[in-house]
Formats: C-alpha cells, structure tokens, sequence
C-alpha cells in the first residue's frame, strides 16, 4: 500500500504493518491495569466473564473458517487454559488491591522465569552473563515496591496477588511451549479460553454475585474483552508474520511505564520520584536480560544452520526444528 503526499510517496509494506501492530499489541496489554481498576467491580468476576466472551468471539470465528475445536485439541489445552485462567483472575483481583505501577511492574517480571524454564525443559538459550542484567531489575522493581505512597493503593496483597499470577503466567507460557504442538494460534485460543473460563468458574461463584456486576462492570469487561483478548491477540498472530518474537518481547517491556501514564492520566494515581527511577531500571535491566539472549539464540541458530549435517539426517532438519518457536 502507498499513500501520496504531494511528490513525497510513503510505502507501507508488510514490516511496516507488522511494526504498526506491535505498537498496537503494547498499548493495548499496557491499558489492562487500569481499565480493570475503572470497572470498580471484582477482578475474579472481570477476569470469568472476559474469557467467557472471548471464547464465544474465537469459537465463532474457528467455525466461520471451516475449523472446529476436538477432543484432542481439549486434552492438549487443558493444563495451559487451568494456568491461563487462574493467572488472568489473580492478576485482575491483584489490580484491585495494588497500584498500576507495582501491578505492571511485578507483572513483566516473568521473563527471568520463562527463560530459564526454557533453557531447562527445552534446552533453549539462556546466557549465565545475563543474570547481571537481571539482578539490575530486580533492584530497580524493589526500589519501586518500597518508594510507593504511604496512603497510595499499594499493598501487601496486591504484591502478593501480583507475584502469584507471574507464576502462573511463567507455568502457561511454558505448559503451552509443550502441549501446544501443532495447534495455529485461532483454534488454540477458541480453545484455552472455554478451559479457562471454567477453571475460574469456582471462584466467580465463591466470590458471589455472577450476575450482580454494575453497568460499569460491564462495560469495562467488553472493553477488556474486545481491546485485549480479542484486539490485542489478534495483532500478536499478525505481527508475528512479519516482526520475529524476540522482537515484540523486548518491545512489550515497555508496558510497565505506558501503565504508569495511564493509570496517572485516568485514574489520577500519584507516582513518586523514586518509583520512576525504580521502573527506568527495572525497565533497562530487562531489555538488557532480554537482548543478550535474543542473540545468544540468533549466534546459536545460525551456527546450527551453517554446521554440516551429520551422518544420516537430511541438510537443513536440525536447522529448521531449532528455528521454530512456539506462539503464545
């Protein structure tokens, strides 16, 4: 696609769409603290009646294409859609009981799980020297922990919430690199989420009043719905065509500190001198962890495709299977 400006013609080719979708996937994941702070409602209640929707959203969409979810697609998902849908409703109640700026924070701290797990179930890279770098944030997120308003919306709780559902987002990502195999990402999600909403279920209903939520509530859940598990999925698989996964990670680490703005700009939350200095570190730190070993992976994968053969397999399978990377 070209666009004219006079003389001056602008190419809009696909890297550039992709590049325009991950900017979309960021602002959109980095909204999710504070529309669920806006619902005023409880996160549980926000966090089923999300995935219910959104699994009604994906099975449609399957079926228009022709698809449908089995039995042996359930069994694969089943233990990655439990972590998906306790994660979603641990955080969402975390937000409720935390500020954006620690919820964000401690949230995109699971990198320095999922990458290890990598290395240690499926023998991915991991470089010892990055460690550094992950010390560096960890400083910087106990410089944001502890430097929050005395009477702000900070708490112990929250903290804890928080770093539950880092956990458990650490185990689905890590469940979904085994169990996902050769599901495309459309079927997967129509269905995880059915499985996560009925992993949530329980909770929804110990924490009463299903139904009972405000208009507010609901409105706010559509919004969730429609901006994160629908839009902002959706722009993942896309970006994915054309932008490499290392890529879009270390672009997401920018999510704590979009979070900030939004929960200043529409939820007039106070953040300290400190805290900001605490979340540039923290941020530096993480994209740091995640550059180097997002070329350690690239010098591994290219020495895999230039070293010769071995005896009795074909030139390029090992080559291939090591550059294939799981989609989220």
């Amino acid at each position: 696609m070209r666009v004219a400006f006079g003389k001056l013609r602008v190419g809009f080719g696909a890297r550039t769409w992709g590049a325009a979708a991950v900017v979309g996937v960021v602002v959109a994941f980095s909204l999710s603290s504070t529309l669920v702070k806006r619902a005023h409602s409880p996160g549980v209640l926000i966090a089923f009646w999300r995935l219910a929707v959104v699994s009604v959203v994906w099975n449609v969409y399957v079926m228009c294409t022709g698809r449908r979810v089995t039995m042996r697609h359930v069994r694969q998902a089943f233990i990655p859609g439990v972590f998906f849908g306790l994660n979603l409703a641990i955080f969402f109640a975390g937000a409720t009981h935390n500020s954006v700026a620690n919820a964000a924070l401690i949230g995109s701290l699971s990198p320095f799980l999922i990458v290890p797990i990598g290395a240690w179930l499926f023998s991915e890279h991991f470089d010892l020297r990055a460690l550094m770098f992950a010390l560096v944030s960890f400083a910087g997120v106990v410089i944001v922990l502890f430097s929050a308003p005395a009477h702000g919306d900070a708490s112990t709780r929250g903290n804890v919430f928080g770093l539950t559902a880092m956990l458990l987002w650490a185990c689905y990502v890590s469940s979904t690199r085994h169990f996902r195999r050769d599901m495309d990402v459309a079927t997967f999600m129509a269905t995880v989420s059915p499985i996560a909403a009925v992993a949530v279920l329980p909770l929804a209903i110990a924490n009463g009043g299903v139904f009972g939520m405000s208009s507010t509530g609901w409105t706010y859940m559509l919004i969730l719905t429609l901006l994160i598990g629908v839009a902002g999925h959706g722009l993942m698989v896309f970006a994915q065509k054309t932008i490499a996964i290392g890529t879009i990670g270390i672009s997401s680490v920018v999510q704590p500190a979009l979070a900030v703005v939004w929960s200043f700009l529409l939820l007039s939350e106070a953040v300290r001198g400190r805290q900001v200095i605490g979340i540039t570190v923290a941020i530096v730190g993480l994209v740091a962890f995640l550059v180097f070993n997002e070329r350690g992976e690239r010098a591994r994968r290219a020495a895999e495709l230039s070293a010769p053969p071995s005896l009795g397999e074909r030139p390029g399978v090992a080559g291939r299977a090591a550059g294939v990377r799981p989609v989220a």
